[in-house]
């Protein structure tokens, strides 16, 4: 029995008797199976870029654990529904704390083409930067001076840049007058800096009027590094301080190493150590006024998101931190001869014994 076909063609129907030519065939079949190959291709997931000046850790973000950074950051976009491989994806690099290495790193994430970059640090910004002046880079967080210049302007960022931003000249100012408060006795300061941290560059012009109303001097004391601490140690020591200021330097400061080894030169010198990075007291400094890095790190989730959903970084102003964190170590103070004032152990958040 013969069966009867319709085919459309040419915009009008015709009718044959038989079969299909087998070109004609082909041609169907052709067409359906490139339909349904089309139809299974998995759409393009959006893709992350993650440039890290740390090792990776198996940390989980925690509250009471500061410097988990990136665990937060990752926590935080699980918590906004993006899981690896079903609607993102990310691409990771670490510097392992060679910063040097960052700029290559930011590199080969660039050639990857991401929809958005996200870093952590002076060190990390610069490299993004350098790497790349279109792909949004969302920090989270880098020095406020760094920011600035590279964002063009804070309240509606001109370039690629936004974020939020590490310390701020009143925090640094705020953390001196804690010092102060429990040392009273401090009258000449060493300020730690990193040379080639242009916001450290900075900082020793901003802090000399509040330094001085507060009757402290203050002696700049440089060092790139670990391998610069013991001429620094030496300078500090010629110049008679009372105490040190570590700015929140990604290398003096943001490394642990880095900031036990400070301490521990320290404390035998009864030479106090103050800083605004959140972490040092705990690893054995007198006191620190911290930004909350954990909370950074969430916020920065929070404009990645928008990135990828469509924001520039124009609409995504950059932000102050809005959260600050003063842990005292009480076992340094007792080491020092120190008292912690009653007012001032009510006021911390976090008082180490």
């Amino acid at each position: 029995m013969k069966r009867r076909f319709r085919l459309r063609a040419a915009g009008r129907v015709r009718a044959f008797n038989g079969r299909l030519s087998m070109a004609a065939l082909v041609c169907v079949l052709s067409l359906a199976a490139g339909a349904s190959a089309w139809a299974q291709q998995p759409a393009k997931l959006p893709k992350v870029a993650v440039l890290s000046p740390r090792a990776p850790t198996a940390e989980a973000c925690g509250a009471n654990r500061q410097g988990t950074t990136l665990p937060c950051f990752l926590q935080a976009m699980r918590d906004l529904g993006y899981v690896e491989g079903r609607n993102v994806s990310f691409e990771f690099r670490y510097a392992n704390d060679d910063f040097k290495r960052l700029p290559a790193l930011a590199g080969e994430l660039v050639k990857l083409r991401p929809d958005v970059i996200y870093t952590f640090s002076s060190p990390g910004l610069t490299a993004a930067a350098d790497a790349t002046s279109t792909i949004p880079i969302i920090v989270g967080p880098a020095g406020e001076i760094l920011l600035t210049r590279l964002a063009g302007n804070l309240a509606r960022p001109t370039r690629n840049v936004t974020g939020f931003t590490l310390v701020s000249v009143e925090q640094e100012i705020k953390c001196l007058e804690l010092l102060k408060e429990l040392a009273p006795h401090t009258a000449r300061v060493a300020l730690l800096i990193n040379p080639d941290n242009p916001v450290d560059r900075e900082s020793p012009g901003a802090l000399a009027p509040a330094a001085a109303q507060l009757g402290m001097s203050l002696v700049t004391i440089s060092a790139r590094d670990a391998t610069g601490l013991p001429q620094a140690f030496a300078a500090i020591e010629a110049a008679r301080a009372d105490a040190i200021f570590d700015l929140d330097d990604a290398v003096l400061a943001g490394n642990a190493a880095v900031r036990k080894q400070i301490s521990e030169w320290a404390l035998p010198r009864k030479v106090a150590v103050a800083s605004p990075n959140v972490l040092f007291a705990a690893d054995g400094g007198l006191l620190s006024f911290g930004t909350d890095l954990n909370a950074l790190a969430r916020r920065a989730a929070g404009y990645v998101d928008k990135v990828l959903k469509g924001a520039r970084p124009a609409v995504l102003p950059v932000e102050r931190p809005s959260k600050y964190i003063l842990s005292v170590n009480s076992k340094t103070a007792r080491a020092l001869g120190l008292t912690v004032p009653q007012s001032l152990l009510l006021r911390a958040d976090e008082v180490i014994e």
